[in-house]
């Protein structure tokens, strides 16, 4: 494994978790449990800079809920065996409720009709241990007729991308587009988990009509008692890409505070255990020096301090 160029891969999720490179397991565990201890439904900010680690963050606390939930398959039995025996060296969680966890790359699908539509179909996939849709499915209908309502006009493109075939077209029970959330929700997570967590990633490098579009449809269609939402963002990012659609005058923090129950700020990662990851502590005295100074001066993050120290 080659720290210097580190991609968030399923592969190194689970082995810089297995050895926790960083020293950040203990921190992950602890944002697992605030989840478990969670009444209701939420909307979590987890802030840092770009590069800080967010991403490989976010994706090894949905592993170790996706660990304990025994219908997912996402990961194998001896995964889920191996990543609970890392868990149990901490002592900071002993067993958890199941939770269905889905992870929505916010910028890789900027360019979808509306982002409801591509959250449900996130939703559909993770939730479905095969990832296949099943046509007798009722949250499959329900989605049918949450398409449908949201764009206003014939599904068979989308179903047909999906599937080779058409179950979802006739398929409208409601006009109102919340209820419909939360009847897809209700029919989705019986015997699958007690509650949904969905990690939306990279909102802040999206178009800033797509970032706004995706919060307001949350607020609006997805506040419901059993789903979690949590936010990976630069907030100082994001309140730029807000102002740029709504005008630089704009209140951008006070906007950001109608949608964010709670803020956490990313712990740090331990330097020296990242330094010796990288190797930076077995070259000259004086050349680790220049370079831990540089890094100190420009406030360097870890993707930063990777690529500095292997140019």
């Amino acid at each position: 494994m080659n720290f210097l160029d580190l991609k968030p891969t399923d592969e190194n999720i689970r082995s810089t978790f297995e050895t926790d490179l960083i020293s950040r397991n203990s921190d992950v565990l602890r944002m697992v449990s605030l989840l478990e201890n969670i009444d209701g439904g939420a909307s979590i900010s987890l802030d840092a800079k770009w590069g800080a680690g967010k991403t490989f963050f976010v994706k090894q606390v949905k592993m170790v809920l996706d660990a304990y939930n025994d219908f997912t398959q996402v990961l194998t039995e001896q995964e889920k065996s191996t990543i609970k025996g890392v868990c149990g060296r901490y002592k900071i969680i002993e067993s958890l409720e199941p939770v269905v966890t889905v992870y929505y790359d916010a910028w890789a699908n900027d360019n979808d009709i509306d982002p409801m539509l591509s959250i449900v179909y996130s939703i559909i996939n993770e939730a479905n241990d095969d990832y296949q849709l099943e046509k007798d499915s009722d949250y499959i209908k329900i989605a049918g007729s949450i398409f449908e309502l949201v764009t206003g006009r014939d599904v068979n493109t989308l179903i047909e991308s999906l599937r080779g075939d058409q179950p979802l077209l006739k398929i409208k029970e409601s006009k109102e587009i919340r209820d419909e959330i939360v009847r897809f929700l209700d029919s989705l997570l019986p015997e699958r988990g007690n509650k949904l967590v969905v990690i939306i990633d990279e909102l802040d490098r999206c178009r800033p009509s797509y970032a706004v579009q995706l919060l307001e449809r949350i607020k609006h269609y997805f506040d419901c008692d059993n789903i979690t939402f949590i936010f990976s963002v630069n907030l100082f990012e994001l309140q730029h890409t807000i102002k740029r659609y709504y005008g630089e005058g704009f209140d951008a923090s006070r906007y950001l505070d109608r949608f964010f129950d709670m803020t956490i700020s990313l712990p740090p990662a331990d330097m020296r255990a990242f330094y010796q990851t990288i190797g930076l502590e077995n070259g000259t005295w004086v050349f680790e020096s220049i370079c831990k100074r540089v890094v100190e001066v420009f406030h360097f993050e870890l993707r930063e301090i990777s690529r500095f120290y292997s140019l």
